[in-house]
């Protein structure tokens, strides 16, 4: 591609992580683990870090300066905020002190129609001419977005591009908002505004909904694209944008962009995916549990000889291994009971001060592919209970704990426990549903009887983050 397209020299990232996949159902991100994803993506290499849109809360707006003062002495990587074309959300960006905001406006009929006022399309492009003029006075750098441009029609749209770079944007957005747009489409669109902006950085923002998101980017590229938004996982409004993990993967293949940290990508696509409750699914393509595993007797045979004869790039590439894999169901009763296994806890990451012994009921260990781990972990009377048991850490998975005391009626256990800060004590009988990418801890303050920890994760110590801290 590159050698046929010298259009194609470099490709630029916004990532969306940290705005766009807000935007997800169920979803909401922290400062602290937004910082903590920021700071992942700089040393990703992403140009910039879209994030948030402060007019939204007095909260959104003590994030976003959170991720700013995180990235601020990271030369290489800016900070952008969304803004609707008003003065208000406009006015909100610049008291952040970051570069960069992104004004965004619908122009074609549909969008039009759905706002309250019903504006005209001559009113649409004075607010464009207006909101462009005032950021830019604001000494911000602007990058204007026609939303819904590819129900457009392309003659407005040039029209509403030029306006706003006539008055100061700095680069201009092209978004198949309900990602209805085929790569052919794609390419018109894009060739068009290259065409009629030939030194104007553009940018493609790609929805998920058809299944041709990265698709679509990479005809975009191949028509003049520069800036590609993505998110981490894909996360986003309904089926989301363009993942951050696949469109790095293909740029690797394509010699556009080297990946400098391929391990990262593994670790950061499992962290947004705990700290969102959004799972990956086992075929998604560069970080799924299936990408690269051959389970076929045929496949697995060439593999061994040659492992390019069934994987597009190397695996290592993107942080990952080749694995062969055995495809006979679980169905055998002897191969789905076996004995519980006793821990050392030198095995166990976070548990090193753990009194006793912990008992494995369940996990990969025990019964290949069974996606999930059990311990139980039970507390004989401590001579002092004024001890730290359990380092702060997070899991991958949702997890339930069940807090039982030997005691009549199951009482007879106190806990202490941590969860992001907030402490709680709970007296046995207790259960806790723990959704994934919640930090937590515990220690026993009084009793005896049995902590049990089911976890939606293949092992234990795959199914954790590294450590956050230590308590």
């Amino acid at each position: 591609m590159t050698e046929n397209n010298p259009l194609i020299s470099s490709v630029k990232i916004i990532d969306a992580t940290l705005r766009e996949g807000m935007q997800a159902p169920g979803v909401y991100l922290d400062a602290e683990q937004s910082i903590e994803i920021a700071l992942m993506l700089f040393e990703l290499g992403v140009e910039t870090i879209e994030c948030g849109h402060p007019a939204v809360s007095r909260n959104e707006t003590a994030r976003i300066r959170a991720v700013r003062d995180a990235l601020k002495d990271k030369d290489g990587t800016n900070v952008l905020c969304h803004s609707r074309a008003n003065e208000k959300d406009i006015d909100a960006v610049a008291s952040l002190g970051v570069e960069w905001i992104g004004i965004f406006m619908g122009l074609n009929h549909i969008s039009l129609s759905a706002r309250l006022s019903n504006w005209s399309r001559e009113q649409a492009l004075l607010c464009v001419e207006n909101s462009v003029t005032l950021a830019v006075s604001s000494g911000l750098k602007v990058r204007f977005t026609i939303e819904d441009a590819s129900r457009t029609d392309v003659n407005e749209a040039i029209e509403a591009y030029r306006i706003a770079l006539n008055v100061g944007a700095s680069r201009i957005c092209f978004a198949d908002t309900v990602g209805l747009l085929s790569p052919a489409q794609t390419t018109k669109w894009i060739a068009a505004l290259r065409f009629e902006f030939p030194n104007v950085p553009i940018e493609v923002h790609f929805h998920d909904d058809r299944g041709l998101a990265i698709a679509n980017t990479l005809a975009a590229l191949e028509a003049g694209a520069t800036w590609v938004a993505t998110s981490v996982n894909g996360l986003g409004e309904r089926c989301g944008i363009v993942d951050l993990m696949a469109l790095l993967a293909n740029l690797e293949y394509m010699g556009i962009r080297k990946i400098h940290n391929p391990d990262l990508i593994q670790h950061l696509s499992r962290k947004v995916s705990a700290y969102s409750r959004s799972f990956i699914d086992d075929r998604r393509p560069v970080t799924g549990r299936n990408a690269f595993v051959h389970t076929s007797k045929l496949h697995q045979r060439a593999q061994c000889g040659d492992h390019r004869a069934y994987e597009w790039l190397p695996p290592e590439r993107v942080g990952r291994s080749h694995m062969l894999a055995n495809r006979s169901p679980l169905r055998d009763v002897d191969v789905l009971t076996e004995p519980a296994v006793a821990i050392s806890v030198s095995k166990l990451n976070y548990h090193q001060t753990v009194p006793g012994i912990l008992w494995a009921m369940i996990d990969e260990r025990l019964v290949n592919g069974c996606l999930q781990y059990c311990i139980v972990h039970p507390i004989s009377r401590l001579k002092n209970y004024d001890v730290e048991h359990v380092d702060t850490h997070v899991y991958d998975g949702d997890s339930l704990f069940l807090f039982i005391g030997e005691d009549e009626g199951l009482r007879g256990l106190k806990v202490e426990l941590d969860l992001s800060g907030a402490i709680h004590i709970i007296e046995s009988p207790a259960n806790l549903f723990l959704p994934a990418g919640l930090k937590h801890s515990y220690r026993i303050i009084d009793g005896q009887g049995f902590i049990m920890n089911h976890v939606f994760s293949s092992s234990y110590n795959s199914g954790l983050h590294k450590k956050i801290c230590n308590k």
